[in-house]
């Protein structure tokens, strides 16, 4: 089906991303779908995805990406979503652990790591969610101290995509003398491999499986004070600017599945027979894939109209909860549709791709902000 474009560049990614697709993510999609735990993280997959640009789509040309806008950014994670949500998420983890460092770090440290994270010879994450700092970000636990020339970083982070693997952090916690609420900082942290930093992968997600989530602890890592990411006390910010942006990319993903499950429950409704007739014919089946249709278009121009508001310079965080908001609940309403069409044929993940879709939608109301914390977004900023 051709998705309804806003910008001329876009097409050509819808394109490109269903020739790598069909050649690279529709033969293993399953496979790392189904591998047993412990599952390791796919190395050479998410290679493949470096050496295809998706890494580096968004970050700036000078440092080795390809400067795509957010427009062409969202779309890619539209598409390659709708193939595989997991595909996308491991090039998505690695921007987000990324945006942080092009938006606020040094020239300096922009240079060192942001072209080795696009190669993929670096694996980034982006480690803020703690224990008892999830949805509250700001309390945060991890506090780092100085010591001469470094900083000594203790705490624990949880829920860390990529972190089980990662050799480079994006860390934020708070200074030793810091007791004020949200006085947040954020460093640059590497793995030297001294076991300073303890890795542990979460074991029996319930979907978007290739790529892992990690828990980490952090034991008087030791941190040159160079690598203090911009300001201190500023981290709470750049966190929030930087999920701001995220969320756009999570509602691409929200469109993507959602488009996956009403085509192929179009598909499937055209050819199963009951009744002596396509289901298709059927008049409760009509309805499902007309209210799937209707909320996948809203959806894509809500997103859209985020994306285009971020190129503009202009301000997008209450378009971007908004699109966040309802592009992953639609995407439960049209998963949830298309498994009742499937019936018997969607439930068992022998048959179709819908109970893999199923499983993999549910994060996307979780993670980026959970549905309840951009309901909050959005009504303090109308409130206001």
């Amino acid at each position: 089906m051709i998705r309804y474009n806003v910008d001329e560049r876009q097409q050509p990614i819808r394109d490109a991303v269903r020739e790598f697709a069909e050649k690279e993510i529709v033969p293993v999609a399953q496979e790392l779908d189904r591998r047993p735990e412990p599952q390791a993280f796919p190395h050479d997959y998410y290679k493949k995805l470096a050496d295809q640009g998706y890494i580096g789509f968004p970050m700036p040309k000078e440092y080795g990406g390809q400067g795509r806008s957010s427009i062409e950014y969202t779309t890619l994670c539209e598409e390659l979503s709708y193939w595989d949500a997991p595909s996308n998420l491991l090039s998505a983890v690695a921007v987000l652990a990324l945006e942080p460092i092009a938006m606020y770090a040094s020239e300096e440290q922009k240079k060192k790591y942001i072209p080795k994270a696009i190669s993929g010879e670096i694996l980034p994450a982006f480690a803020l969610t703690e224990p008892n700092a999830g949805s509250d970000a700001a309390n945060q636990s991890t506090v780092a101290k100085v010591d001469g020339d470094d900083y000594l970083i203790t705490g624990e982070k949880i829920f860390i995509m990529h972190g089980d693997v990662a050799d480079t952090f994006v860390v934020f916690g708070k200074m030793e003398d810091s007791e004020a609420r949200g006085k947040i900082s954020a460093w640059i942290v590497e793995d030297n491999g001294n076991g300073s930093i303890r890795k542990e992968t979460l074991k029996y997600k319930m979907g978007m499986k290739a790529a892992t989530t990690g828990r980490l602890w952090f034991d008087n890592v030791r941190v040159p004070k160079e690598n203090l990411l911009g300001e201190p006390n500023k981290g709470f910010r750049y966190a929030m600017g930087t999920l701001d942006s995220a969320r756009i990319g999570v509602a691409a993903q929200g469109v993507g599945i959602a488009q996956r499950a009403l085509d192929e429950s179009i598909e499937y409704a055209k050819n199963r027979q009951a009744f002596g007739a396509p289901i298709a014919k059927l008049q409760a089946i009509q309805w499902m894939i007309a209210d799937m249709q209707v909320r996948v278009e809203a959806a894509r121009g809500l997103t859209y109209r985020s994306a285009v508001k971020k190129d503009a310079g202009e301000k997008y965080s209450l378009d971007a909860s908004m699109a966040k908001l309802y592009a992953t609940e639609i995407a439960r309403f049209c998963v949830d549709r298309a498994m009742q069409i499937h019936a018997g044929y969607g439930y068992i993940g022998e048959f179709s791709v819908i109970e893999k879709l199923y499983r993999d939608q549910r994060i996307m109301e979780i993670y980026e902000g959970t549905s309840e914390v951009q309901r909050l977004v959005i009504a303090n900023t109308l409130l206001r």
